[in-house]
């Protein structure tokens, strides 16, 4: 073995044992059901517990941090703390590897819209009375936020987003999709419908709404479709420069 090689394998092993130990922490995470905000033991503990060494400790909490799991809390008291490990986080995730493909913006716009329509008609095929009484309520803000501002309005459209998303029924579609808005959204901050289209938008969601409730799969699958079709259209016009360039991770 050159010299250089084994200079090269503690770092090796000790990289796969904090990858190891990031596992058994997030599983203990898992099975204890720790709700978000709730502290982890103190490093002391930690140690004791999982018998390794402070460094390989602190790779596998900085391992989970990265990817969304857990953050640390700094200062006196500080710590890490298990986080919301939501649509958020894993947009995050896939921005890296939407930037390391050169994928544009424009190629999630794509995606987004052929994943609503699906997670529309399966809102409409797995409603119930609770998904139900939540879409209604959603359509309702949405058309409060037709006169209010640009941002409570983009907010309101979000939450009918995420009531199709719950009423689909398929919590591993409804991530991709909420991941692909989350993504979308945070590129297009500066983009705002113009008050005088809002009025079609808030009917074109209205109508996605009554549909899923009905359970008329077919009816919400194509609102749907025309919808974040239109929604693309405005939100592209004289902007094709951006939404060609490629996703950058963050």
């Amino acid at each position: 073995m050159s010299r250089l090689a084994h200079l090269a394998t503690p770092s090796k092993r000790s990289e796969k044992k904090s990858e190891g130990l990031a596992r058994r922490i997030l599983h203990d995470v898992v099975s204890r059901r720790l709700r978000p905000g709730t502290m982890l033991a103190p490093e002391a503990v930690m140690l004791d517990e999982y018998e390794v060494g402070r460094t390989t400790l602190r790779e596998a909490l900085r391992i989970l941090e990265v990817q969304g799991v857990l953050s640390i809390r700094p200062g006196p008291g500080g710590g890490p703390v298990v986080a919301e490990a939501g649509s958020r986080s894993y947009a995050r995730t896939s921005s890296l590897f939407f930037q390391a493909g050169g994928v544009r913006l424009v190629d999630v716009m794509e995606a987004r819209a052929e994943m609503e329509p699906v997670m529309a008609r399966l809102a409409a095929e797995n409603r119930d009375q609770r998904t139900a009484e939540a879409l209604q309520r959603a359509v309702a803000q949405v058309e409060a936020g037709a006169t209010a501002s640009a941002a409570q309005f983009r907010e309101a459209c979000r939450v009918f987003l995420e009531a199709v998303a719950g009423a689909a029924g398929q919590p591993v579609l409804s991530l991709f999709c909420r991941a692909l808005d989350e993504v979308v959204s945070e590129r297009m901050a500066r983009f705002s419908l113009p008050v005088d289209k809002r009025g079609e938008a808030v009917a074109q969601l209205a109508a996605i709404g009554r549909a899923i409730v009905r359970g008329n799969g077919a009816a919400a699958e194509r609102l749907m479709r025309a919808h974040i079709r239109d929604h693309n259209r405005s939100a592209t016009q004289g902007r094709s420069g951006g939404v060609r360039s490629v996703i950058s991770w963050g």
